[in-house]
């Protein structure tokens, strides 16, 4: 998987799961964070929709997640977004 590549030294044990957020899914995240962010306070459509577009990829991609295996106690689950058509690695939003 392109995550395990580009990551490296993944440690044996860890649970690896994937999700496609295909078109709906993306609008419906992006209505999720217009919502979110619209009830803490931006008013402004402009940056609203900047900062929605800095938050949710407008392309599909597929949300994987690595959690260490159940032996490591506090471990922390890492996501990754991955692009559908490129397989690449996605930027973080800032």
């Amino acid at each position: 998987m392109i995550v395990i590549e580009h990551l490296g030294d993944i440690p044996a044990g860890t649970k690896c799961s994937a999700v496609f957020f295909d078109t709906d899914k993306i609008r419906r995240e992006k209505e999720f964070y217009a919502r979110l962010y619209s009830e803490n306070g931006v008013r402004d459509q402009e940056i609203l929709r900047a900062m929605v577009a800095a938050n949710v990829p407008d392309d599909p991609y597929w949300l994987v997640s690595l959690k260490p295996g159940d032996d490591l106690i506090g471990g922390v689950t890492r996501l990754h977004r991955v692009d559908d058509r490129t397989g690449k690695l996605l930027a973080e939003p800032s």
